[in-house]
């Protein structure tokens, strides 16, 4: 199953990148509410000649917002913003606009409550339901992260394998929807706190140990402690970021 890199990816060509940015504009003023239920969504000839776009790039745009459960277009009505209850909260963008719009304690603290609830269990799963490769595959992944705290480089993408191999060895579909949620995360935290990622490799071990004895109950109680010591860690470096930043 293709998951999303949760970091906007630039595209290639000049209508690609003036798409992408009339999609984050207005995502963004989704989010925020400056654009809502309650107020007419702009014609298409006014967001033309705001972003200086041809009427394909912006009926491109409504399309891709319409995808995320932002907006909906309709023949009698036209273009309407819906309200938050039916965005897609997972889609890679969409949790990059909050991010972005919100206060980052709010966004990561509602993050964190999310990923307490879930992945636990994927740990308890995968301890249960995992199969030899599934294992070995988080254990390698685990083996990055170490080799990249020792050499003291990014290990983002071996953190990110390493939570996305235990959803995948849950063998449950569905909880790997969660990995954009998972990766938005983890970026945050890099970006926050490069340190979290070392102080916290003990932590991971403790959860690849239980899930190769397979140990449900302790693979769930490691990656409870896991979570729990990093928000509380995360939180505390939150504290400290200036609010304008």
């Amino acid at each position: 199953m293709n998951q999303q890199n949760p970091k906007l990816t630039p595209r290639k060509g000049p209508k690609r990148n003036l798409f992408a940015h009339v999609v984050e504009n207005l995502g963004k003023r989704i989010v925020t509410g400056e654009l809502n239920p309650s107020v007419p969504f702009p014609k298409e000839a006014d967001l033309g000649r705001e972003f200086g776009a041809s009427r394909s790039v912006i009926r491109e745009a409504v399309k891709a917002l319409a995808a995320r459960g932002m907006i909906e277009s309709q023949t009698k009505t036209g273009i309407r913003v819906l309200e938050a209850m039916h965005w897609n909260l997972l889609d890679a963008e969409v949790l990059n606009w909050r991010y972005s719009t919100m206060p980052q304690a709010q966004f990561y603290g509602e993050l964190f409550e999310i990923r307490l609830m879930i992945e636990p269990q994927a740990a308890a799963f995968a301890a249960k339901r995992g199969t030899i490769q599934e294992i070995a595959l988080i254990g390698e992944a685990f083996e990055a992260m170490t080799h990249a705290g020792m050499n003291k480089v990014s290990g983002i993408d071996a953190d990110l394998l390493f939570h996305r191999s235990i959803l995948a060895a849950s063998h449950n579909p569905l909880l790997l929807q969660m990995g954009n949620l998972i990766a938005v995360g983890l970026y945050i935290a890099h970006k926050i706190s490069s340190e979290s990622f070392v102080v916290f490799l003990p932590k991971h071990k403790a959860v690849y140990d239980a899930i190769k004895r397979r140990d449900a109950v302790a693979a769930h109680d490691s990656m409870e402690h896991l979570l729990s010591e990093t928000r509380e860690f995360m939180n505390q470096h939150i504290k400290t970021i200036p609010a304008h930043a």
